[in-house]
């Protein structure tokens, strides 16, 4: 085979490390000859990763004649094994002779994917939910998520996951003998006040298998596992970390540059190359560069550091949505608060203590800023609440409700685990207690007259059966969600006491008092390459970069989190797709 390949930052960055400890003399007498040893292939020159242009008409090509030298070769190379692993999957299933994986990590198959429940929020129109009479439809479902995206959505992409995800299920029971999906009533439409959100029959939905058994995200990644490891057609490569794209004279994405341990490896893709490698929470500069306000805490894996985006950034392609992703409180696992902190956007730490069921919604329970003054309805889902840590105060210029602070008193406490799964009996050193309100503000640095302003305010809330100041308990799912969460209920406790309004509202009046720091983090970041219908890239003039697809959360579908599972249901219908697209070739 005889081409003229360009190469976008591709084998440059490991010459470049070495060029750069010579001294000016030595780089230049670094030939090209000596720089294109054994690549047989032109390379494009770098100033640095900031740089996002890809390859262009000016750039010299290789010498008519040569060849690149592959490593290996293959028809599909998918890069990542959380959702995009259903391409791998499907291709197989489509008859696609031979898919290479590659992971990034040495051990962890799955990625994120595998912390997360494993829950799907799919439309509710859908078949397997047809009893369930909902009322949802295409048109509703879609007008739900661009709502919830505030306009902000790629509107392509989004019907394309509509409509493909009951071919989506339909597959799952032939491929992998999944049976149906069914709602669990736990995690419904977050944004429940929204134009045409349905609050039980369009949320998190999981599959069972054919013995009716649920699946969790374990399980369903363990089974993918399995299905990879007894099928020759796909090669998995842990370890192996896709570092740049390949491209030949045409601008068609034709393989990838991966390094394994010391080894470099090029790998040609015959069809094409889908990119699931997560979003840029571990990468510092490009949450600088993006986000609005700092975060703290990740669930997410330590190996969602923008790899996708660089590598589809530097071919030309389009990012959307970078602003937006999908929050969760955190309980701030630290007893100290550093001045500073609230303004830090170097600080990422990995955490479990990811508040998804939001202890804060619990009745004798609210949280503060440090002026002493709610900032959020408490009983909202993660990432709702999690919006309101965005707020800037003008006139201290800071971040005015980070951190939060939880304050419960012992009503709480003789029903509930304290966050974190703690008790009164054995308290992490995250959580103080007090005898007061007043000895609480003193010890975490609140402003006491406006904590006991408010606690006042909230408690006259309760006694007339309305919060008048952030609507607290009204939310339909407020009843629903406490049930749901009856595992962070103390042995003895009585669900059946709480309606909708007490499910929520509960005074905070009875000593000893207890507290701890909330932060806002993250399960992922929203924004990603910016792909069609398809899942195929697109560049800076809306046109597909042949042979390059991207799917999950290194790729942008709707700025919003419209439900627990958003992540997996679109990166797994739009994996699908991407395989059938490449398996039509």
């Amino acid at each position: 085979m005889t081409e003229a390949v360009y190469f976008c930052f591709c084998f440059a960055f490991a010459e470049l490390d070495k060029m750069r400890t010579k001294g000016a003399k030595e780089m230049k007498e670094y030939s090209r000859r000596d720089f294109l040893k054994g690549t047989a292939v032109g390379v494009i020159g770098l100033s640095g990763l900031s740089l996002i242009t890809g390859c262009n008409s000016t750039t010299a090509p290789a010498e008519k004649g040569s060849e690149l030298t592959w490593d290996q070769e293959t028809e599909i190379i998918v890069v990542g094994t959380g959702t995009v692993i259903t391409a791998a999957i499907a291709a197989c299933e489509m008859g696609i002779s031979s898919i290479t994986v590659l992971e990034k990590d040495e051990n962890n198959f799955g990625g994120t994917s595998t912390t997360s429940g494993g829950g799907y929020a799919l439309p509710g129109f859908l078949n397997d939910f047809k009893e369930e009479n909902n009322g949802d439809s295409r048109e509703k479902c879609l007008a739900y998520m661009q709502a919830v995206g505030e306009d902000r959505m790629s509107l392509s992409v989004m019907e394309s996951f509509v409509d493909h995800a009951q071919e989506y299920c339909d597959w799952t029971r032939q491929a992998l003998g999944w049976s149906r999906f069914i709602h669990s009533g736990a995690h419904n439409d977050y944004y429940d006040r929204y134009p045409e959100s349905i609050v039980v029959g369009r949320g998190s939905a999981f599959p069972l298998d054919q013995d009716n058994q649920m699946l969790m995200a374990g399980a369903q990644w363990k089974q993918y596992r399995e299905y990879i490891d007894t099928h020759d057609q796909i090669e998995l490569m842990m370890g192996t970390a896709a570092e740049e794209l390949i491209v030949d004279e045409n601008r068609q994405v034709i393989g990838v540059i991966a390094r394994q341990g010391e080894k470099t490896l090029r790998i040609k893709a015959a069809k094409g190359v889908i990119l699931g490698t997560g979003g840029f929470d571990y990468n510092e500069a490009m949450r600088r560069n993006h986000l609005s306000f700092p975060l703290y805490r990740s669930c997410s894996s330590r190996n969602n550091t923008g790899d996708g985006q660089k590598m589809g950034a530097r071919l030309g392609a389009q990012l959307a949505l970078m602003a937006r992703v999908m929050g969760v409180p955190f309980i701030y696992d630290n007893p100290v608060w550093n001045p500073g902190d609230d303004r830090n956007y170097g600080i990422m730490a990995t955490s479990a203590l990811a508040d998804w069921a939001c202890y804060l919604k619990f009745p004798h329970a609210i949280c503060v800023n440090a002026k002493g003054e709610r900032f959020a309805d408490e009983s909202r889902e993660y990432d709702v609440f999690s919006r309101a840590f965005s707020a800037y105060d003008t006139g201290t210029l800071n971040y005015e409700n980070i951190p939060g602070y939880f304050i419960c008193d012992a009503d709480y406490t003789s029903q509930f685990k304290l966050p974190g799964g703690a008790t009164v009996d054995a308290l992490p050193d995250y959580i103080q207690r007090y005898d007061s309100l007043e000895a609480l503000a003193a010890g975490m640095g609140i402003d006491p007259a406006g904590l006991l302003k408010q606690v006042e305010a909230f408690n006259n809330y309760v006694d007339a059966g309305a919060d008048l100041q952030w609507h607290r308990g009204e939310s339909e799912n407020a009843l629903r969600t406490l049930q749901s969460n009856s595992y962070m209920a103390l042995p003895g406790t009585d669900f059946s006491q709480f309606t909708a309004l007490t499910a929520t509202l509960g005074k905070v009046e009875k000593a000893p008092f207890y507290c701890c720091r909330y932060v806002p983090g993250t399960c992922g970041t929203r924004g990603g390459l910016l792909t069609d219908g398809q899942a195929q890239v697109l560049d800076q003039d809306n046109k597909p970069i042949a042979g390059l697809y991207a799917v999950g959360t290194c790729s942008a579908g709707v700025a919003g989190y419209w439900a627990g599972g958003a992540c997996i249901s679109q990166g797994c219908v739009m994996a699908y797709v991407a395989a059938k697209q490449l398996a039509a070739q």
